[in-house]
Order: structure tokens, then C-alpha cells, then sequence
């Protein structure tokens, strides 16, 4: 019983995060990645980018991936996205990254909070408490 209130627990947060898309720093940082990511395998510059995005320098690009911005709405990432190529569950992965969950994902998960670590595996998170596997091997040897 304990696990299915922890679980529900952590779905709230992570409404409260969506609700407040890009809140914090660890987010940011994660969103920029994957859109560094993305813009390099297609093999365009943060100029390029900025020019597709009606922006003047390729600074603001780099603010994004560096994590710099507070935060990116849902139009501006599926923008991004589609110049990028970014298209159907990776799209998905990227509002996630960004705090932008569907209002059916998070009514879905209170419903069967139980699924929360499966739905979060998926998500590409690492469980509220545990470290990732690289970090744990890091501090094992140290």
C-alpha cells in the first residue's frame, strides 16, 4: 500500500511540473540535450537552427542546449521538433523532457498508479530515489 502512495505522490510532482513546464534545472538540461542531439544528427548548425526558427543568432540555440532557458512552451518545441525531423513517441519523449504531459497521461497514471514505474521506464526517467546505474558504478569504485 505504502508503494501505491509513494507512486501517486510522484505522479502529482510530476503534474506540478507539468503545469509548470521547465521548472527546473536537471529539465532543462535534458531537453537541450536531446535537441543538441537531434540538431546535430540532421547535420545543421545552431545558425541554421536559429535562421529556421525566425531567430537572429544562433545564441539563443545554444542557450536552449546549454539548458540556459528557463523554459520552452509546446509550440515553440514542436516547432523545434519538426525542423529537426523529431516525430511521434521521440516527440513524446521530448514534451516529457520538457514537463509538457497530456492532461489523459496524467489522469491515466492517478487511475493506475501502480504502472507509474513502467510508464517512467518508458519515459526514459530513473526512479525518484535511485541513482542511474552509471552513477551507482562510479561510486562503488570510488
Amino acid at each position: 500500500m505504502e508503494g501505491l502512495r509513494v507512486r501517486r505522490v510522484a505522479i502529482l510532482q510530476l503534474a506540478t511540473l507539468a503545469g509548470h513546464s521547465m521548472s527546473s534545472r536537471r529539465t532543462t538540461k535534458k531537453i537541450g540535450r536531446l535537441i543538441r542531439n537531434a540538431r546535430m544528427s540532421t547535420g545543421l548548425t545552431q545558425k541554421d537552427l536559429a535562421a529556421k526558427l525566425g531567430v537572429r543568432s544562433g545564441s539563443y540555440v545554444g542557450m536552449l542546449e546549454s539548458g540556459l532557458c528557463k523554459g520552452v512552451g509546446v509550440g515553440r518545441l514542436r516547432e523545434i521538433a519538426g525542423h529537426l525531423d523529431v516525430h511521434g513517441v521521440d516527440c513524446y519523449r521530448w514534451m516529457a523532457a520538457a514537463g509538457h504531459l497530456p492532461t489523459t497521461l496524467l489522469t491515466a497514471l492517478m487511475r493506475s498508479p501502480e504502472r507509474w514505474d513502467e510508464v517512467s521506464n518508458l519515459l526514459g526517467h530513473t526512479p525518484r530515489g535511485q541513482a542511474p546505474r552509471s552513477r551507482r558504478r562510479v561510486a562503488r569504485s570510488a
